[in-house]
């Protein structure tokens, strides 16, 4: 069993070489795994920076973890399929339905906290539920749409400019991993810091092995 559930990550995680009729539809889905697993690594970062007490609150707000949060940012960009003119309306549209309620939610979270009212603790619990539940919903709904958007309505990223993506991804991830797993194993000894810094370096690693994917599948 352990070697069947590893078997199945493995293969989850180097979509470039599933089978498939056209490079185009690979890079589509490495594109959705690029979404994946930014989504997964920025989730985890902000959780632990957020959530506890992991990285002293100087740190979770340097310019150091910034400049990683911007790389990652910039990489899940470029790895993005583009809208093509044509298709513009429509995906936006497509885009407005899906996140419309995670939106709404998160907008209600936000307007609760700015009233400041005083309220039981069970309800504070709720609202900050509410606001990660809104989070981890938009994630979901930006990885399905990238995975079963109609090709003929994007443009997907070319090789070069995936493996850009990826690699500034897997950097800025790499960065801030670093940065939340060294504090918490040489500083505060936070567990929940140590397996999110681990898990986050973990999803890094799986970016730069979908790169050598795809340099491997332009050599053959």
């Amino acid at each position: 069993m352990p070697q069947l559930v590893w078997a199945i990550v493995g293969m989850w995680l180097h979509p470039a070489i599933w089978p498939a009729d056209t490079m185009v539809e690979r890079r589509r889905r490495v594109a959705a795994l690029a979404v994946v697993v930014t989504a997964a690594g920025w989730l985890t970062a902000h959780a632990v920076l957020e959530l506890t007490g992991a990285v002293s609150r100087t740190l979770a707000h340097s310019w150091i973890l910034t400049i990683f949060d911007s790389l990652t940012f910039l990489g899940f960009l470029l790895a993005l399929p583009i809208p093509r003119l044509g298709s513009l309306w429509r995906l936006a549209l497509l885009a407005v339905r899906r996140i419309a309620v995670p939106v709404a939610i998160g907008a209600g979270v936000v307007v609760a906290v700015h009233r400041e009212l005083a309220v039981p603790a069970v309800v504070k619990l709720a609202v900050i539920a509410a606001w990660w539940l809104a989070l981890v919903l938009i994630a979901g709904q930006v990885v399905r749409t990238v995975a079963d958007v109609d090709l003929t309505a994007v443009a997907v990223p070319s090789t070069v400019r995936l493996r850009c993506g990826l690699w500034m991804t897997a950097a800025g991830l790499g960065g801030s991993g670093l940065t939340i797993l060294t504090p918490a194993v040489v500083g505060t000894g936070d567990l929940s810091g140590a397996l999110s810094g681990l898990t986050i370096l973990a999803l890094a690693a799986a970016l730069n092995g979908t790169v050598r994917d795809l340099t491997d599948l332009r050599t053959t």
